[in-house]
């Protein structure tokens, strides 16, 4: 008897801890339509971002939404399609409605602060990163979202120190990277710039290395006096997509300094069959033709 007893408590027991996990002999949660409607777009959208179909992709995911609004994850995921079709004020919309839904999800967070960072929204993107960095210290994606911020309100120093925080925390993140080594050409520190360069461009394959390191490479081995090193740089950024006439126009610099005036004229035409107004390629050309023209300008742009 005491053991039929001792059974029946434990049948019991299993029973209210079914009914209390949700489901009871077999049944499984009820979602509501709109939810399992809602997660369906979703799916359907994403998969269609993985596609890169966007604009289907803005479609499914704005239906998604429409549908449940309080969903969270549809709403990150329009944010990234609209972001993509050019509709980035509203993508942002997006993400602040998913940030005050989830307030703690630390990865959203940092993405709404880059979004408003991009359109200007300055102050509000220095907000999200710190609210970031508070949820998350390790973070390396919000260190570097405020370093960001620091650097596009002129201070470089405290941009550079965040910068380098987050490679505390993610040493091959290959954008901090390339920020701190332009961060530290600004500040005029030269080595420094090569070696976090070279740490960049150890990242990748030979021959994929980004024209913007390559570049940056070059222009710190001419400040450095290093010309035939900044031909080659330069010259192995020329190869990385179409070079943009102001990078042209940086490799004629290196190749006159290094020597080879008749180089620096042809790379100055290619420069000037992209942009013919292209005024210092213009003037340097007159220059290296012929005496009495005027003298170029050595400033960079970039």
């Amino acid at each position: 008897m005491q053991s039929r007893m001792c059974c029946d408590r434990m049948v019991c027991w299993l029973l209210t801890a079914v009914c209390a996990s949700g489901c009871a002999l077999g049944k499984q949660e009820i979602v509501p339509d709109s939810i399992a409607r809602c997660r369906e777009m979703s799916r359907d959208g994403v998969a269609a971002m993985e596609r890169a179909e966007w604009g289907r992709a803005r479609t499914l995911l704005e239906k998604a939404v429409d549908t449940s609004p309080s969903d969270i994850d549809a709403r990150r995921h329009l944010a990234e399609a609209l972001w993509e079709t050019g509709a980035r004020r509203e993508a942002t919309v997006q993400l602040e409605a998913a940030v005050k839904l989830d307030p703690r999800h630390a990865t959203t967070v940092v993405r709404a602060g880059e979004m408003l960072l991009s359109i200007g929204a300055t102050d509000r993107a220095l907000r999200r990163a710190e609210e970031a960095i508070a949820l998350d210290p390790t973070k390396a994606a919000a260190w570097a979202l405020r370093g960001r911020v620091f650097r596009h309100q002129g201070n470089e120093q405290r941009a550079l120190a965040d910068m380098q925080q987050a490679l505390r925390y993610a040493p091959h993140m290959t954008d901090a990277l390339q920020e701190v080594a332009e961060l530290q050409y600004a500040l005029e520190r030269p080595h420094r710039t090569l070696t976090t360069l070279h740490h960049l461009l150890d990242i990748y394959p030979p021959g994929e290395e980004p024209q913007r390191a390559l570049w940056l490479e070059g222009l710190t081995y001419g400040a450095l006096g290093r010309h035939a090193d900044a031909v080659n740089s330069l010259a192995a950024a020329t190869q990385q997509g179409t070079p943009p006439p102001d990078l042209l126009y940086q490799l004629a610099l290196a190749e006159k300094a290094s020597g080879q005036p008749e180089a620096a004229a042809n790379t100055l035409r290619q420069a000037l069959a992209l942009d013919a107004s292209h005024r210092s390629s213009q003037l340097m050309l007159a220059q290296l033709q012929g005496p009495g023209a005027p003298i170029a300008s050595g400033l960079i742009r970039r």
